[in-house]
């Protein structure tokens, strides 16, 4: 028999965090650990804390997706600035340096890495 799990992102506990993916974030214990895949749901952060992230990249092969469900993010990607509006995605290949720029309240999105990044993947922009 296959074991299903749900993940109940109504919960406050669900919001702004890798909610899928490995630790520490994810324990191996949980059913939503993965090697392969991260996902972050982000339901309203507070104002200053996701613009304090610096520039970075991620080496191939990853790729990162922001899948904005309500109100407006704005994200540098290499010196353009694109807004994505509710329903929208932005694919970001590897390699191309990103900063989350600003957002509207209220806002969720999630955002989305395949395959997993590390430490050791991230590369921050000098």
């Amino acid at each position: 028999m296959v074991s299903v799990a749900v993940l109940d992102l109504s919960k406050p506990d669900a919001w702004n965090r890798w909610i899928i993916g490995t630790p520490e974030d994810v324990p191996e214990s949980s059913p939503f650990f993965s090697e392969q895949i991260q996902i972050a749901f982000v339901n309203n952060p507070q104002k200053g804390v996701l613009e304090k992230e610096t520039e970075h990249s991620h080496a191939p092969p990853i790729e990162e997706y922001y899948l904005v469900l309500e109100g407006t993010l704005k994200i540098e990607v290499e010196s353009e600035v694109v807004t994505l509006k509710p329903m929208q995605i932005l694919k970001v290949p590897p390699m191309k340096r990103h900063k989350i720029t600003h957002y509207s309240l209220p806002v969720r999105w999630f955002i989305i890495r395949a395959p997993i990044s590390t430490l050791q993947t991230k590369i921050v922009s000098t």
